[in-house]
This record gives structure tokens, sequence and C-alpha cells, in this order.
């Protein structure tokens, strides 16, 4: 298992076999996707293995497990990778268990994947989108360093686009 990032709360790893029904479980609460794409309990499966198979690429980015650090309490689900919707840009993302939204950790684990993407593996930008009602994600992002740079249409939508650069 390869750790990613830590940060005083949260340790940011690579997924085991083990950890699929984390995955499954959190895919399955309507309350998770609101502002995401829903997947099927099969669609959910897949990414799971595909995750699991990307890690062998050693690229650097891909789809993590976040942790809590205190119980090894499962946060959540981050991802640092290329975007399906346009190959040339890599794209933050995350969800969150919904007893965790409110208490910083967001934050906190966003700012630990632009430092990890930018300082760590070398990007020179990273981008994120988010659906146009979720405010609390916007803000995330914007204290995580991220500038709106108008609109794109991702995930069958048109949604604000958001992007932070390596500082030359």
């Amino acid at each position: 298992m390869n750790i990613i990032a830590q940060t005083p709360r949260l340790l940011i790893r690579e997924f085991t076999p083990e950890d699929e029904t984390l995955l499954l479980d959190l895919d399955a609460d309507a309350r998770l996707t609101r502002y995401v794409k829903k997947r099927t309990e099969q669609e959910s499966k897949k990414v799971f293995k595909d995750t699991l198979r990307d890690y062998q690429k050693q690229s650097g980015m891909g789809r993590w497990g976040i942790f809590n650090l205190a119980d090894n309490d499962f946060v959540g689900v981050c991802i640092l990778n290329y975007s399906e919707f346009d190959s040339n840009s890599i794209e933050l993302g995350y969800r969150l268990h919904l007893k965790y939204w409110g208490s910083g950790i967001a934050t906190e684990l966003a700012q630990a994947l632009v430092s990890y993407g930018l300082n760590e593996i070398g990007l020179k930008e990273i981008c994120a989108v988010t659906h146009p009602e979720n405010r609390a994600s916007q803000k995330v992002l914007f204290k995580a360093g991220f500038q709106p740079h108008g609109r794109a249409f991702w995930y069958g939508e048109d949604l604000p686009f958001f992007k932070v650069s390596h500082p030359l």
C-alpha cells in the first residue's frame, strides 16, 4: 500500500483489494452523490478494479482512499488524475462521508493534494469543477489556491471551472 500524503488528521493512500466495500458503500449513499455522477454497483466495482490496476502505472496520480489518522476511519475518496473530459487536464476531486462535512477536512485534503501534485510530482497546473450549487466545494477550492477560469462542459453539465498553477 502506497501512502500519497499525510496531514495532521488524514492519511491519503492507495486502496487495497480489501477496501472495495468502502468505495461501494460511499457510491451507494445518495446523500454523497448529490453533486457527482451516480454509479450502479457494477460500475462502482469496475471503477475499483480499474483503480487497483492503474496503480501499476506508478504515475503518481490516481484515485485514493482518505483515512482518519486518529482511528483509521474511512473518510472518503479523492482523485488527482487526467480528466476523462480533457486529457490535457489533471483534475482534483473528492467525496467525503457526511460526518466529515463542515470540519475543515475537505480543505485540508485539497491543500495536501495540491501540494503533492505541484511539488511532489511536478505538475504545472491542476483543475477542478464543481456543481454550480455546491458552494461548500467552491469555498474549499478557493482555500486550496484555486481560481475561477470560466466554465467547462464536463460530466454532461456546464460547470464552474477552477485552476491552480505552480508558482514560477
